[in-house]
Parts: C-alpha cells; sequence; structure tokens
C-alpha cells in the first residue's frame, strides 16, 4: 500500500524494554513501506538508553536499538499517530485518558495482532490504504474471542528481571509484530531476521 507516511506510535511505561524493542521490531519488518514508528513511555524519563538486555533481544529479532532515547509520551505524540500499539491493557487506559479520541486507534499490540490476524486476506487485499485496514480490524471488536484472561493481553514488564524474561518478551512480540507487520504491510514486511534464539550475542 503506497501513499503518505502512517505514523505508529509504541507505548509503555519507561519506554525502556517492551515499546523501544516492539518499536524496533516493526521498523525492521515494514523497511520499504511509507510507515514512521516510534515509541514512549507513560512515566519516562527522557533520554535514556534501552537496558543491554533489552538491546540484545531487540537485535536478536532484527531490531536496532543503538540510538534508543527513552521519551516521555505526550498528547502531541498522540495527536500524530495513525495507531497506537501498547504493551498492556492499562498502558491503553492512560492514552485514552490523555486524548480520549484514540480510543478508535489505541490497542494493545496483543489485540490488534489478534483481531488484525482474523480480517480475511481476501478483504484486506480490497481496502484502499492502511488506515482503513486498522478500520477493519477495529470493527471486529466484539466478534473475535478474546483470551480466557484478559491479562493475557497484557505483555510482561521485563525490566530488571531475568534474562530469561526478556527472551519471553522478545519471542512473544517477535510474534505478534510480524503478524501485525505483515497484515499492515505485505511483502517486504513478511521478512524476518535469521533464528538465532539459541544463542545470547
Amino acid at each position: 500500500m503506497v501513499g503518505v507516511s502512517f505514523n505508529v506510535l509504541v507505548v509503555c511505561s519507561g519506554n525502556l524494554c517492551r515499546s523501544p524493542i516492539a518499536e524496533q521490531l516493526l521498523r525492521a519488518r515494514t523497511a520499504g513501506h511509507p510507515v514512521i514508528v516510534s515509541s514512549a513511555g507513560t512515566v519516562a524519563d527522557d533520554g535514556a538508553p534501552m537496558p543491554e538486555e533489552a538491546a540484545m533481544v531487540s537485535r536478536r529479532y532484527g531490531g536496532e536499538p543503538s540510538g534508543h532515547r527513552s521519551q516521555l509520551l505526550t498528547e502531541s505524540h498522540l495527536r500524530s499517530a495513525d495507531l497506537v500499539l501498547t504493551a498492556t491493557r492499562a498502558h491503553r487506559g492512560s492514552v485514552v485518558q490523555m486524548l480520549p479520541r484514540m480510543s478508535r486507534k489505541a490497542f494493545t499490540i496483543s489485540e490488534f495482532a489478534r483481531l488484525l490476524g482474523a480480517v480475511p486476506e481476501a478483504e484486506r487485499a480490497t481496502l484502499a490504504d492502511t488506515a482503513s485496514v486498522v478500520d477493519a480490524a477495529r470493527s471486529l471488536r466484539g466478534f473475535v474471542s478474546p483470551p480466557d484472561e484478559p491479562e493475557h493481553d497484557d505483555l510482561e514488564d521485563p525490566y530488571r528481571q531475568p534474562f530469561e524474561v526478556y527472551e519471553a518478551v522478545g519471542a512473544r512480540l517477535d510474534a505478534e509484530i510480524g503478524i501485525i507487520a505483515s497484515g499492515l504491510w505485505p511483502s517486504e514486511a513478511t521478512l524476518r531476521a535469521p533464528d538465532v534464539r539459541g544463542a545470547r550475542q
């Protein structure tokens, strides 16, 4: 799908682990498409780099973490976003509280991957632009079965936890961001980083 740039904002708490990993993986998987990806945190301190564990996980799945610096979420970020992907339901709530009109454009990462995966490929192919695909996914809210436990839509915060938690978060983001990228921007978006999960970098 071609046209003007589509802006995706990824949100977590500190903008140190979950949202930057998701941002970097989505950027890597949508190279060549007219998409701008950024991230911010609801309680972030501006200017902090990613923890080395988060950076390692991002690189493992094809991300580029070296230039990341955390930033606090502002209303200005939301006003320029066409799609907001959040780590948890609470983050989505914070986004909507800050700018209520974003309720139509904000999803947890897991929710959006689930809804987008339920839009038939043939239907996606007929839609005019990326925003129309987002609308089609949103229209399935209430029709696609949610997880048995609502908290399964929340991505665990690995910050200051054992490296195994970072690995689990990275694997989940790799899968869900892959669904999102290939659903919104086919072709190049389906390219994946080499599978090197068995080794730390």
